[in-house]
């Protein structure tokens, strides 16, 4: 019962951290990415320069935008894989109570009921973990390819 009591909390505590994790990291370079593309639109255009490679700058942008987006939507997923984990422990506390009280009729009417709520929500919870390590890794593909594109504009550029 403990070791149930424990994952419990750890899931409970997770899904705070989940939002707080490097995800933090990757908005952070992408938003600064955004802002460096716009200002050096924003002066190129002020200036009237002539460049021929500003789609570098926009895609770089689009890249940065992309991450975002994607990193936001994995935060959701790694919320709901930590709540559904946290409602399987809550099944597996609830199982071991009853196998505690050595309630025979109890224990067979609520045992199998508990068994399947604690397998659907485990499965929803890989699925939701899964796909938050496939966003997460997106959103950091997106955020290197953004970082590459800006620094050849500006290669190319200056």
């Amino acid at each position: 019962m403990t070791n149930s009591q424990e994952g419990k909390k750890q899931s409970w505590d997770g899904m705070f951290y989940s939002i707080q994790r490097i995800d933090l990291l990757i908005i952070s370079i992408c938003g600064a990415g955004v802002y460096v593309c716009l200002e050096t639109i924003k002066y190129l255009a002020s200036t009237k320069t002539e460049c021929k490679c500003l789609y570098l700058i926009k895609f770089s942008a689009l890249f940065f935008l992309i991450g975002i987006i994607l990193n936001l939507i994995s935060q959701q997923f790694g919320y709901k894989a930590n709540q559904h984990s946290y409602l399987m422990y809550d099944c597996e506390v609830e199982i071991d109570e009853i196998k505690a009280k050595n309630d025979q009729q109890e224990l067979v009417e609520k045992l199998q009921e508990l068994e399947n709520c604690k397998n659907n929500y485990d499965k929803e919870s890989e699925k939701f973990s899964n796909l938050t390590t496939t966003l997460n890794y997106t959103s950091m593909v997106f955020m290197f390819v953004g970082l590459i594109f800006t620094f050849i504009f500006f290669v190319i550029t200056f």
